[in-house]
C-alpha cells in the first residue's frame, strides 16, 4: 500500500488487499466493497467497525453464510475498499444503494430482494 492509499484511508476512504486491510482499515462504521479478480463481487456494511469485519472474513468467523465463506476461501486474492460513515442509518442506506446499483454476484442471497 502506497502513501496515497494510506492517507486516503485516514481521511475516511481507502482500498487495499484484504491481507493489509485487516491491519490498516479504520475501526469505524462504514460500508465496504469486495473485489475478486478485479470485479466487484460483494458490498456490505460494518456497523461495529470496518477493520473488525475484515478480520472476521480473514479468520473465517463468517463462513456460516455463503458470501462469508466465499470471501474467506478467496481471501488471498481479494481487494477491499471502504467508506467511513457517521451513522447506522447511513450505513444501511449506502449498502442498499450499492447493492441495487451494482448487483454484486455474492450479494445474491435470500433477503436482498431483486
Amino acid at each position: 500500500m502506497g502513501i496515497l492509499d494510506f492517507l486516503v484511508g485516514i481521511m475516511g476512504a481507502g482500498k487495499a488487499p484484504l491481507s493489509e486491510a485487516i491491519k490498516s482499515a479504520p475501526n469505524a462504521m462504514g460500508c465496504y466493497r469486495i473485489f475478486y479478480g478485479g470485479s466487484l463481487v460483494y458490498v456490505g456494511k460494518a456497523e461495529d467497525g470496518i477493520r473488525k469485519r475484515f478480520v472476521q472474513y480473514w479468520n473465517g468467523t463468517t463462513t456460516h453464510y455463503p458470501s462469508g465463506r466465499k470471501i474467506h476461501e478467496n481471501r488471498d486474492n481479494i481487494t477491499v475498499s471502504w467508506q467511513v460513515l457517521k451513522s447506522r442509518e447511513q450505513c444501511r442506506e449506502v449498502e442498499r444503494r450499492w447493492i441495487e446499483s451494482c448487483e454484486p454476484e455474492w450479494n445474491a442471497q435470500k433477503g436482498w430482494g431483486g
